[in-house]
């Protein structure tokens, strides 16, 4: 069984493109051992998080298809911001622009990715993913970005995710912001997580 499948019965979307078994369908050791059984849980990337309880996360996390390229330029199906990349050194040449009347953020992927293969790879995305989640964990642990102790760890990851270290700071104020919809409907899909 393919863990979108073993998840389902949550009622979560999950988008069926997007099986988490396709993170490590490519060649390179990534720490998974394919002779375990179907379904076996990603190996956790926090410190303290079950690999049960972090292959949930991610799982909720994924909340568009895998090529997907949002209106602000969010890539993929964990809507990666470009900004975030570039702070993760996965894209460079960071520019702001306008597109369709919006102000957004556009780089160049750093050889050899290419946004063509960001956009093909489950296994690109969710390393950068990964990635992200560890910084924030590791920032918030040293008490760089500072968490609310109402947010649980798992809640505060999803709120960086989408809204940098404001977006946590401000969250409790942030009733008056439509631009925060979709981080409140994320927060609370994964905040009872860990």
């Amino acid at each position: 069984m393919s863990l979108a499948a073993r998840y389902a019965d949550l009622g979560r979307r999950v988008f069926s493109d997007v099986p988490l078994d396709a993170i490590f369908d490519e060649e390179e050791d990534d720490g998974y051992d394919e002779d375990e059984e179907e379904g076996t849980p990603i190996a956790t990337a926090l410190s303290g998080v079950s690999d049960r309880a972090w292959t949930e996360f991610v799982r909720r996390m994924a909340v568009a298809p895998l090529s997907a390229v949002s209106p602000s330029n969010a890539l993929g199906m964990f809507e990666l911001s470009v900004r975030r990349l570039a702070d993760l050194g996965i894209v460079g040449s960071l520019v702001r622009t306008t597109k369709d009347n919006r102000t957004i953020w556009c780089a160049d992927f750093i050889a050899p990715m290419t946004s063509d293969k960001f956009l093909k790879s489950a296994k690109a995305q969710y390393q950068a993913l990964a990635r992200s989640m560890r910084d924030y964990a590791d920032r918030i642990a040293s008490g760089e970005v500072a968490r609310d102790p109402r947010i649980s760890l798992a809640g505060a990851l999803a709120i960086l995710h989408r809204g940098g270290p404001s977006g946590l700071k401000t969250w409790f104020g942030t009733d008056v912001f439509p631009a925060m919809k979709k981080t409140k409907q994320l927060y609370s899909t994964v905040a009872e997580i860990f």
